[in-house]
């Protein structure tokens, strides 16, 4: 008999995943992102805001009738209500009061400053004199972020008080934290009683475009090119933050710095990665992250006994064509073919507007690729982006 699953800002990737292991999600989605084609292939759908105060009451209801092995979700403003729902039903997931303590930045960084891990200069700001108070004690450049903030949206690198003018209007909440210098990596771990499994390390490659978000993720790729002394430093720190995070079950992506002073935690979600990271993952390991978040919301999933070691490697580049109307579009098809490539896919068509890359939703496409080595999975990702044409006029 199929389990039943409550599925929060649902996307076809994941319902598709659902349905496929025998799961019967109900979906609740805000109305605004409302998915037709996910709508359409759901038995029972909910359209309304996930703060709605009839939400749980309504859940309890269905739940008493049908009842739900777990909510989950993969979006990151769903988590918190998603932690409420299994809370206020009694069901498998995170608890909330960490997933809370991940999505309030200033909250985590008080957990790491009480362990004495990974130190970073911080400060909670609200207005500009804050944010100029703080940049005197710690000096330009310096990283702002909403505290709440999703998918880097609105971080910006402050390089002087200039930077500031018409950012903080005194009632919205920031965090002021030092600029960290060195390479980026997200760890991808699934935890099992307090055991932590690292399935994958990616190297994260950010946009250069001086136009566009010195944020926005551009390219990854597992295993990340590095040498095995920092593999096992990185790992051995992951494993300690999650340790004093408290994080016992469940996925988690945790993204960090390797800085002239080592690594420093950047920011961690109690969820798998996004970006198409559960593909790299699964490409080098064999270990699908979609699969396994969906078992261990049904209590089916078999605790993993150690790291998986990465077999080849995997790689994934985005599009970030010139901002304009998409007037042609040529080699998709051709390319799909040459050895190596796993995927291309588009998320535009002829008579697009492509806007200036500052989000991921603003990104065209991706290719996605597999080789013996995760260099030469990026050599086969630049030979595509270089040999596809997206002309905008």
């Amino acid at each position: 008999m199929a389990a039943n699953l409550i599925l929060l800002g649902a996307r076809q990737f994941i319902t598709e995943r659902a349905w496929q292991l025998g799961l019967r999600p109900l979906i609740i989605q805000q109305p605004g992102l409302s998915d037709d084609h996910v709508n359409r292939q759901s038995d029972r759908v909910l359209l309304m805001s996930y703060d709605d105060p009839a939400l749980i009451p309504m859940l309890k209801a269905a739940h008493a009738v049908t009842p739900f092995v777990s909510a989950i979700t993969v979006a990151e403003e769903a988590l918190i209500p998603c932690a409420r729902i299994n809370e206020a039903l009694g069901l498998r997931g995170t608890p909330l009061e960490l997933v809370e303590k991940t999505r309030d930045k200033p909250a985590m960084r008080r957990v790491l400053d009480s362990g004495g891990f990974s130190p970073v200069q911080w400060a909670a700001v609200k207005t500009r004199e804050d944010a100029v108070a703080f940049a005197e004690r710690q000096g330009y450049p310096f990283i702002l972020k909403p505290v709440d903030g999703v998918g880097s949206i609105d971080v910006r690198l402050v390089r002087s008080a200039a930077d500031l003018e018409g950012v903080l209007n005194g009632r919205a909440s920031w965090i002021a934290e030092e600029y960290l210098d060195g390479p980026e990596y997200s760890v991808e771990c699934f935890s099992f009683a307090g055991r932590h499994v690292i399935l994958g390390i990616n190297e994260e490659t950010k946009s250069t475009d001086p136009n566009g978000s010195a944020f926005l993720e551009v390219a990854h790729q597992v295993p990340a090119p590095m040498s095995p002394e920092r593999d096992r430093e990185v790992r051995n720190f992951i494993r300690s933050f999650l340790d004093v995070l408290g994080i016992q079950d469940g996925p988690s992506h945790t993204e960090l710095k390797y800085t002239s002073r080592g690594p420093r935690i950047v920011e961690t979600h109690t969820r798998l990665g996004g970006d198409r990271l559960w593909d790299l993952v699964r490409l080098t390991t064999g270990h699908d992250l979609l699969d396994m978040t969906l078992q261990w919301a049904m209590g089916t999933l078999k605790p993993l006994e150690a790291d998986p070691v990465p077999r080849g490697g995997a790689a994934i580049q985005y599009f970030t064509p010139p901002p304009g109307k998409l007037k042609r579009i040529n080699g998709a098809l051709a390319l799909r073919r040459l050895p190596g490539v796993v995927d291309i896919s588009l998320a535009v068509e002829l008579g697009t507007t492509i806007r200036q890359a500052l989000k991921s939703e603003d990104r065209a496409g991706y290719v996605l690729a597999y080789a013996d080595t995760v260099e030469q999975a990026q050599a086969v990702c630049r030979e595509v982006s270089q040999r596809l044409v997206l002309e905008t006029a």
